[in-house]
């Protein structure tokens, strides 16, 4: 694995087609655990130093094999839930998202969007561009600016490689839960055959031993999760929300409605598992980590507005 150098929980009642959604966002579990995945070429493998966020990462996989593979949710997503073709929502989308891409300098990109025409107060974006609203979302924000803040966390995600360094942690962090559980397995089986001095002995000794080794799997399982992929997945997250930031000034909007619009958020949010749980910072958390950011980039002036990078002590 890399060592690193420095995507919403928002307390929503979310139907199943949303629920269904946010699990394709962040789909590596399905994709790891169904074995669709081949490892990517040397090329890929290894560490590597993101221009865009400055972390290095740990990449197994490539965009195109995830795009490819995001595809058929994409089109699911569009079949399950009715989209809106309203030019007040769908229209107002894509014209965001061009400036925005063009803040990314990505504007020479193929870029899909779509509205879903539901209350739910989300966006998520997957691998191939493919960006989704809800109009629920597009209500909650008062501006143009704000639904920009949006758009550029999605791109940020993007820019970020995000999906790609999810799949292979968890690519590597299974094999490595596998491995040990083996090892425990074998160690507590070695110690049956040794010890026991009957047959029914051995059965007893060997199905307690199936039992721990279980339990230890999924402890070892549950290490992972929390004391890897749900950090990650909460940095991801905070990344995304400073580059989305910095494309917004790239692209002629008011950052500053970025802060606004995790305020009101925070606002929403009266009711919140530890943010050591959750695959996403603590909304006030967000708002006041944008704001120091965008404060930092003014104070460089010229300089500002061409990395993430933030003071240590900031």
């Amino acid at each position: 694995m890399c060592t690193h150098d420095h995507h919403h929980d928002h307390n929503e009642v979310v139907d199943k087609y949303t629920r269904d959604m946010l699990s394709r966002r962040n789909m590596v579990q399905a994709l790891a655990a169904g074995g669709a995945i081949t490892v990517a070429g040397p090329a890929l493998s290894g560490c590597k130093t993101n221009a865009e966020t400055g972390a290095k990462q740990f990449l197994l996989v490539g965009d195109s094999q995830l795009s490819q593979m995001a595809a058929s949710s994409w089109a699911e997503a569009k079949q399950k839930t009715p989209t809106s073709t309203d030019p007040r929502y769908l229209g107002r989308l894509k014209g965001i998202g061009s400036r925005i891409a063009r803040g990314a300098n990505k504007a020479d990109e193929t870029w899909d969007y779509a509205v879903f025409d539901t209350d739910t107060k989300n966006a998520f974006v997957l691998p191939g561009n493919r960006v989704g609203f809800y109009k629920g979302m597009m209500d909650f924000a008062e501006t143009d600016d704000q639904i920009a803040a949006i758009m550029g966390h999605e791109v940020g995600h993007v820019t970020g490689k995000h999906a790609a360094e999810r799949v292979s942690q968890q690519l590597g962090g299974q094999l490595a839960v596998a491995g040990g559980t083996i090892l425990a397995g074998s160690q507590l089986s070695k110690k049956c055959r040794t010890t026991a001095r009957t047959q029914s002995e051995y059965n007893n000794c060997m199905n307690k031993a199936n039992r721990n080794t279980q339990l230890i799997g999924a402890a070892l399982g549950m290490g992972f999760t929390v004391g890897v992929i749900l950090p990650f997945s909460r940095k991801h997250e905070s990344q995304s929300d400073l580059l989305g930031a910095k494309y917004m000034h790239k692209a002629g909007y008011d950052a500053y409605q970025s802060v606004k619009l995790w305020e009101k958020m925070a606002e929403k949010s009266t009711s919140r598992q530890p943010e050591f749980m959750s695959t996403h910072p603590d909304p006030s958390r967000r708002a006041r980590d944008l704001h120091n950011y965008i404060k930092y980039q003014e104070k460089l002036g010229s300089q500002g507005w061409q990395s993430i990078a933030m003071p240590k002590n900031s």
